[in-house]
């Protein structure tokens, strides 16, 4: 139905193409406003010696119009009539006429050959270099014309192009432009900040912090496959994380830095359960990848001689780190703020969709570190706020 009101819509607005403000004040009859007469030869000749004593001037043309997906080049076969004239009153004959009308037809099937090659989807170079291409071959053929005919003298071979004329006519319909429309399948990525903070014993050795996050996407319908990576520092709460004592209950193990660094990775699956033209809610289930890595110092105790107080030395340091992979559960609201379409060729020759949103990620993991010395177990609720692009490519409907 929207394709058919598309169509009605293209073929009203042809004559309106014809007043003098949408051809940069040109004065031009369309090809489907009837056909030619002779009070549309309207120019005034040259003041050349060796201009013709009349002239026929017709052309073809692309325009970009904002009708929709797919609808935004339609071709148009017009007759400029400031730059047709005729001078010598024995030419105005029906016989003349009747060759500039053939002229005129001719153009028409060039140009419904062009139109239904748009249809088929072209980026703007594409579509330039065939109307380029069709002029040309348009040139080549009133070339012919104006040699078999005798510049239209010859009445039995203009019927005979006339004749073959109306057939093309006939025979070249323009197809129903098939509209674009974004694949099903998308890709894109998304970069922002968050936040995690840990509960139960994570909270005991390690405070929450910010995070910066990037991720991938892909996704099919309503169906969505994410990953995505985390950074942030988190202060600790324990300096001695392993809880590595000697017999006297004295620490053999402190911490270098005030701070951890906190990488966790994450892949989900999640079903668009709300996907309007501006807004999504997708839920999403998936695996959940964590990682804290820290400096710390191993500490050798000895006691004064003179105070008899104990005191510690550092006898070397080391990295140390927790990592667990576990489960993770989230959901996307994606507020949508543009949409476009690549005007040229972007990923395997093909125009894409590219829309961009903000997506704001509430989510939760479970963890478990240091399974058996002790094991270091709590959940973690963080949020994300990321800038989101997807593309997808544009195939015809």
């Amino acid at each position: 139905m929207m394709k058919k009101i598309l169509l009605i819509l293209s073929l009203a607005m042809l004559p309106l193409l014809a007043m003098p403000a949408q051809w940069g004040g040109m004065d031009v009859k369309m090809w489907n406003e009837g056909n030619l007469a002779w009070s549309d030869f309207k120019g005034v000749p040259p003041a050349s010696a060796d201009a013709p004593a009349s002239r026929f001037e017709c052309t073809l043309d692309i325009k970009k119009e904002n009708l929709g997906d797919g609808r935004e080049y339609f071709a148009y076969a017009y007759m400029d009539r400031l730059r047709s004239y005729v001078t010598d009153t024995t030419l105005v004959t029906p016989e003349q006429l009747r060759y500039y009308q053939l002229q005129f037809d001719v153009l028409e099937v060039v140009r419904r050959h062009l139109q239904n090659e748009i249809g088929f989807g072209m980026s703007d170079e594409q579509v330039r270099e065939r109307l380029a291409y069709h002029r040309s071959m348009y040139i080549e053929q009133l070339a012919n014309i104006d040699h078999e005919t005798a510049m239209g003298s010859n009445s039995s071979k203009v019927q005979e192009w006339e004749y073959f004329t109306q057939k093309n006519l006939e025979q070249t319909s323009v197809a129903e432009m098939p509209q674009t429309v974004p694949s099903n399948w998308g890709y894109g990525a998304q970069v922002g900040l968050g936040g995690i903070f840990p509960t139960g014993d994570i909270s005991n050795t390690f405070d929450g912090n910010f995070t910066f996050n990037a991720g991938l996407i892909g996704s099919y319908r309503r169906l969505q496959l994410q990953a995505t990576v985390s950074y942030g520092q988190p202060g600790l709460n324990n300096r001695n994380v392993f809880n590595v004592v000697d017999d006297a209950g004295r620490p053999l193990v402190d911490v270098l830095d005030n701070n951890a660094s906190f990488l966790d990775f994450s892949v989900s699956l999640g079903y668009s359960i709300v996907k309007t033209q501006r807004f999504a809610i997708t839920p999403h289930f998936g695996m959940f990848w964590g990682k804290y890595k820290w400096n710390a110092t191993h500490l050798e105790w000895t006691q004064n001689e003179t105070t008899g107080d104990y005191e510690s030395h550092v006898n070397y340091t080391e990295t140390q780190k927790f990592k667990d992979l576990n489960w993770m559960a989230g959901i996307d609201f994606d507020i949508k703020l543009n949409t476009v379409k690549s005007d040229d060729d972007f990923w395997f020759g093909r125009r894409e969709q590219l829309t961009s949103s903000i997506r704001i990620t509430p989510y939760v993991a479970h963890a478990v570190y240091n399974k058996e010395n002790p094991a270091v177990k709590g959940y973690y609720v963080g949020f994300t706020v990321s800038y989101l692009g997807i593309a997808r490519a544009l195939k015809l409907q």
